[in-house]
């Protein structure tokens, strides 16, 4: 025999062997699986070999379920289509409808049907009483062995859409997670969580996996109180998205229902309780006062999470506020006591900032009914200006005293400086045209202001229509075309200014910084031979 011949030899000896041995392989290896607890094969498990039995005439099972149909010698399981028949009448006694049935499958000959050919029917407990007598087992067990008891009753109870069984199931389930918590080695925030998970899967109550998240929250948030970093408040921005209290606070929002409602009134009584134990408080309240205990959670974190990036000086008041109004909305009085903390700063560092700058913070504090700070910060603007202005002689006391004006409607300190220019420049005809529309006077060569001189009452001051040059002076915004001396009542004097001159031509370059920042960089021409100086580029 050759080596092929063998082989193919060997191979048709296997087929044999592996085609008259199916039924049994099927037959041992699927009860072996799925038996129950009396070593009978659960009819569930029976029925999941429908596509084999053709193949398993004649193999012998013991099956246990419960029957629908009894007449005589024949009788039908529930849920199921295949004739169970016996060569004589079948008696059952009890009540109970579950049974242990011994025999074979068979094929009918002149039809070629299925059926099973019963040997022997024997009357077992009801499932009720069966599991009655598991729990009695197990009352001192572990989890385990309750989570196997509602892995036979839950799919059971299902199966014969019995709902005292699948109840049942679900207490066996509770009472092994219950165990299971016992069991655990530490109570961590990361276990509480698992199990929260378990009671999706163990399709328990929702309810309960909410109390355990909660529980989890709480142990984590103690944790993190102790050992979260301090923020560093020096530091011009802050990455929140980093910070492990925000981060927290975002998972609370995502996993309490209730965190991110707002609530108008709380009961103090109930906010002291959930204050003084918060897990027991939450574990006995309803549905209703939980999704309250969860937003008073939250702002309790928010809360503390705002606190941290809060400066002292109120500084980021508006920044703090909006977080409130943005996390804690039941909370806005106290984003707007923030917010006119940020103004008190800024009115006492008023003296730093750019014209553009001060009329925004006055704006600010006028919208906000805060007219003390608007003049606190323009005083303040002021003093600083004057230190600057009073270097350039009769140029700078002009723009100051029309700056008080604007800003503070100060008619008699406007007045004073004037004054004081007119000294220097006695004939200056935008001094003495200014002094005209203050209401003074000129008397015996003395210029007398309005309150000195009863005959010429302090009038109100003529409505004068603003043109766009005006405006954008007013506002201390440099623009093209502009002459050296408006330049001046606009920014005032340059923190530096280079000159370059060529043929009929002088190029000034005048640099306004805020710091080290170069806020803007004019450049002015003048030409001597025409007599006129000019704006003509502004960066």
């Amino acid at each position: 025999m050759t080596r092929n011949q063998s082989r193919r030899s060997v191979f048709k000896v296997h087929s044999a062997l592996c085609t008259g041995l199916l039924p049994l392989i099927l037959l041992l290896l699927a009860p072996a699986t799925l038996c129950a607890a009396g070593g009978a094969q659960s009819l569930q498990s029976f029925l999941e070999l429908k596509p084999q039995w053709p193949d398993l005439v004649g193999s012998s099972f013991r099956i246990e379920g419960q029957y629908g149909i009894l007449v005589r010698d024949s009788l039908r399981m529930r849920n199921c289509d295949l004739p169970f028949k016996a060569s004589q009448p079948i008696k059952l006694v009890g009540s109970s409808r579950i049974i242990e049935v011994s025999g074979r499958l068979a094929k009918e000959a002149t039809s070629g049907k299925l059926y099973f050919e019963v040997d022997q029917v024997r009357q077992l407990p009801t499932d009720v009483q069966t599991l009655a007598e598991r729990e009695r087992a197990i009352t001192r067990g572990t989890s385990k062995q309750w989570y196997e008891l509602a892995e036979w009753a839950g799919p059971r109870g299902k199966f014969y859409n019995d709902e005292e069984l699948i109840e049942r199931a679900k207490l066996a389930n509770r009472k092994g997670l219950n165990l299971e918590r016992q069991e655990l080695k530490e109570l961590t925030p990361a276990a509480l969580r698992t199990l929260s998970r378990r009671i999706l899967e163990l399709d328990l109550e929702d309810s309960l996996r909410i109390d355990w998240l909660h529980e989890s929250y709480w142990l984590e948030w103690e944790a993190l109180k102790k050992s979260a970093p301090q923020f560093d408040l020096t530091a011009e921005e802050f990455d929140l998205s980093k910070d492990p209290v925000f981060q927290f606070l975002n998972r609370l929002d995502k996993d309490l229902p209730g965190a991110k409602t707002r609530v108008a009134d709380v009961l103090p009584l109930l906010a002291n309780e959930y204050r003084r134990n918060s897990v027991l408080t939450y574990h006995n309240a309803s549905d209703a006062k939980r999704r309250t205990l969860e937003r008073l959670f939250h702002n309790e974190i928010a809360t503390a999470a705002i606190a941290r990036v809060t400066k002292p000086d109120g500084s980021n008041g508006s920044e703090i506020a909006n977080r409130i109004d943005e996390l804690i909305a039941e909370q806005h009085e106290l984003a707007e006591k923030y917010r006119d903390a940020e103004l008190t700063f800024l009115a006492k560092t008023s003296a730093t900032l750019t014209r553009n700058q001060l009329g925004e913070l006055v704006q600010r504090c006028r919208d906000r009914k805060q007219e003390g700070l608007a003049k606190e910060a323009i005083t303040r603007w002021l003093a600083r200006r004057e230190q600057s202005l009073r270097k350039d002689g009769v140029t700078g006391l002009i723009q100051l005293s029309d700056e008080r004006l604007a800003l503070l409607q100060d008619q008699p300190g406007a007045g004073a400086l004037l004054l004081e220019a007119l000294q220097l420049a006695p004939k200056n005809e935008d001094i003495l045209e200014r002094l005209k529309k203050l209401g003074y006077q000129e008397i015996n060569g003395q210029w007398v202001s309005p309150q000195a001189n009863p005959a010429a009452p302090n009038a109100p001051l003529p409505v004068t229509i603003e043109t766009d040059l005006e405006r954008f002076i007013r506002l201390g915004v440099p623009k093209v075309g502009m002459t050296p001396a408006q330049l001046l009542k606009c920014l005032g004097s340059p923190q530096s200014l280079t000159r370059v001159a060529t043929s009929g031509r002088v190029t000034e370059t005048w640099t306004y910084r805020d710091g080290t920042i170069v806020r803007y960089s004019v450049t002015v021409e003048r030409r001597p031979s025409r007599g006129t100086a000019e704006v003509v580029s502004v960066q």
